[in-house]
């Protein structure tokens, strides 16, 4: 980008930062307009269940709950006007609605989520990949699944057929995401055939990775499916997803998603049982038509609390 007349840049990265933000871009010059991925919510909000709602800890329940979210679309997008919309945001005013509770949705870097939780500064964060070691802090509300892919540039000549090809590459990476155990599991299978690290770049959100695979300063984006997936489809061919068979099975490359809340609060039992109203109802499968991710719900069952057995790091 930084190679070309300055307005030129400045146009490239505004339309690849609306990519990022699940929208599709017209890269006609002088166009300047952008078409949303996704229509707006036209669900009917849940009605109020009074003997879910009176489960709701006291201490919930006469505050606006802080759901903390990172931009991650389809789940999560941050608008230009400043507004947050995606699948989270809308499964939270659902959620909002079946329990009778306030939830405002914020910004939240993700490696700041966790801490936030225990000290009270936000309420709960969606989504996260719900492991064994995050257990310890906070509790999980299982809502969703995906795998970790990797995202090159479509017209780039690194395409990589398996995970030793990764090694002794750049990878961008979201602080404090799974992802990160995932590129340092590589890295022992680099080491085991004499091939160098990967050169994992920590990024403080997925956008800002995107960018930097854009301007070439990394070779590739690790991150989930869903995002990966999500910024390929609407970056008018800028970029490709490649799933890598051989680095599926290494620790945290495929996760169980939920919704964080405090640690033995008792709010993320109550969340657990209004995801299982929800896909009684069938909106919890309506909401995830409707952004894109039917292949990331999961079952009934496995809407749980704390279901996931699964460890970032064997």
């Amino acid at each position: 980008m930084r190679n070309r007349p300055h307005v030129a840049a400045c146009a490239l990265l505004a339309s690849l930062t609306l990519a990022l933000s699940a929208c599709s871009v017209d890269d006609t010059p002088g166009d300047g307009k952008a078409e949303k991925s996704h229509p707006a919510a036209t669900l009917a909000p849940e009605p109020k269940d009074s003997a879910l709602a009176a489960e709701v800890p006291e201490e919930y329940t006469n505050k606006t709950l802080i759901m903390g979210v990172s931009e991650y679309a389809p789940y999560v997008t941050f608008e230009s006007d400043g507004k947050i919309t995606g699948l989270v945001p809308e499964l939270s005013a659902q959620l909002s609605s079946l329990l009778d509770v306030k939830i405002k949705v914020e910004r939240t870097n993700f490696d700041a989520v966790i801490p936030g939780l225990k000290s009270g500064r936000i309420d709960l964060s969606a989504p996260s990949g719900d492991f064994i070691e995050r257990q310890k802090e906070v509790d999980f509300a299982d809502f969703a699944q995906s795998s970790v892919t990797l995202m090159v540039l479509k017209d780039g000549s690194f395409r990589p057929k398996n995970g030793l090809e990764v090694c002794g590459h750049k990878v961008g990476v979201e602080k404090g995401a799974g992802t990160q155990n995932v590129l340092a599991a590589q890295n022992k299978r680099c080491a085991a055939k004499g091939k160098p690290s990967v050169d994992a770049k920590l990024y403080t959100d997925l956008p800002a990775a995107s960018l930097a695979l854009q301007s070439k300063r990394v070779d590739a984006v690790a991150a989930p499916s869903a995002s990966n997936t999500s910024v390929s489809q609407n970056a008018k061919d800028r970029f490709e997803t490649l799933e890598l068979k051989d680095m599926l099975d290494l620790p945290a490359a495929s996760a169980i998603y939920g919704i964080q809340a405090k640690k033995g609060t008792g709010l993320a039992a109550v969340i657990v049982k209004g995801l299982r109203k929800m896909y009684e109802s069938g909106t919890y499968a309506k909401l995830f038509g409707q952004w894109g991710l039917p292949l990331s719900t999961v079952t009934r069952s496995q809407l749980a609390l704390n279901g996931s057995k699964q460890s970032q790091t064997q």
